[in-house]
């Protein structure tokens, strides 16, 4: 991979440029895997040869230091509840308490990003419209690290991943 490496299968550009979108799997002949291989090759660029693209170095760090891929405040995680006609239930780091059916793991995009808080809101009505007991954890949510291990930082996913089971376990065991 890179334009040193005579002979690249894989073009640099071409290998960040992937969006991980899966139409190459759905469409190949003979069922190859592409994401599962660049993902690999990402994971070895960043990992083992310290090279990716400048950009994913903010999103690594605002991953790593403020929960998710744009750098926000946790603090702004809730303020799609704020646009809602109805309360919202936020876990407060208690247990969840027995009539919550169901625990709603906004996410980073849900969150944070317009277009998917819209998502959020539609899902968040369409729940309270079918009666369901639903409950958030608002500023106790984190990044999954699914962004920073598509781009191929498996260790800090794996950080997210680990800080989120904790939680989830806090929250379960009390």
């Amino acid at each position: 991979v890179g334009p040193s490496d005579s002979g690249a299968v894989i073009d640099e550009d071409v290998l960040w440029s992937c969006t991980t979108c899966g139409a190459c799997v759905n469409q190949c002949p003979v069922d190859i895997e592409h994401i599962d291989h660049i993902v690999d090759m990402r994971r070895n660029r960043v990992m083992i040869e310290s090279e990716f693209p400048s950009e994913l170095a903010g999103l690594f760090k605002n991953v790593e230091n403020k929960g998710n891929p744009w750098g926000m405040n946790a603090s702004m995680r809730n303020a799609w509840i704020e646009e809602m006609d109805f309360e919202v239930r936020v876990s407060e780091g208690d247990a969840i308490p027995d009539d919550v059916d169901y625990l709603f793991w906004v996410g980073c995009a849900g969150a944070f990003e317009d277009r998917a808080k819209k998502t959020t809101k539609a899902v968040a009505e369409l729940l309270h419209l079918a009666g369901v007991e639903f409950m958030v954890l608002g500023e106790g949510e984190t990044c999954t690290g699914d962004p920073a291990r598509r781009a191929g930082n498996e260790f800090l996913f794996q950080m997210q991943a680990m800080q989120n089971v904790e939680v989830l376990n806090e929250i379960r065991a009390k």
